[in-house]
């Protein structure tokens, strides 16, 4: 895991959010927290709070029965670092799980037909309901 920094942009090598600086709103401002002005730091600890919450493997490692000290330290750290955004562990999760659906919403991609007449008809890939007749291409 790793961030990198500019003076306008934080950008994660396992996650697809993304910090951005406002210079009109003078903060940054989280793609998964939108409309909060933040300081850099605050925008470090949501970054690398949603690259924790990114590994699957470390994020599911508490369900074991005997999590170690390490786990325990990172969910605690985590917990610090979603406080620190103003915002429960609990509800950076659900922001972050819900940016997931709209990323997939958007990026669905639309699956082209041709009816008999070679016109180019779409479905919509979403929900797999032809918007037209016709056959995939």
């Amino acid at each position: 895991m790793a961030l990198r920094t500019t003076n306008w942009l934080i950008t994660s090598d396992i996650t697809p959010e993304t910090a951005t600086y406002d210079p009109v709103g003078d903060g940054w401002v989280l793609s998964w927290l939108p409309g909060r002005s933040l300081t850099k730091g605050q925008a470090m600890n949501g970054m690398a709070l949603d690259e924790f919450l990114s590994d699957f493997d470390l994020a599911t490692a508490a369900d074991t029965d005997t999590p170690t000290a390490e786990v325990l330290h990172a969910f605690e750290l985590a917990v610090a670092r979603a406080a620190d955004l103003g915002i429960s562990l609990e509800e950076a999760v659900i922001r972050l799980s819900a940016q997931i659906v709209r990323r997939d919403r958007r990026g669905a991609r639309t699956i082209l037909c041709a009816d008999r007449s070679g016109e180019r008809l779409s479905i919509d890939a979403a929900t797999v309901c032809p918007t037209g007749e016709g056959i995939a291409v």
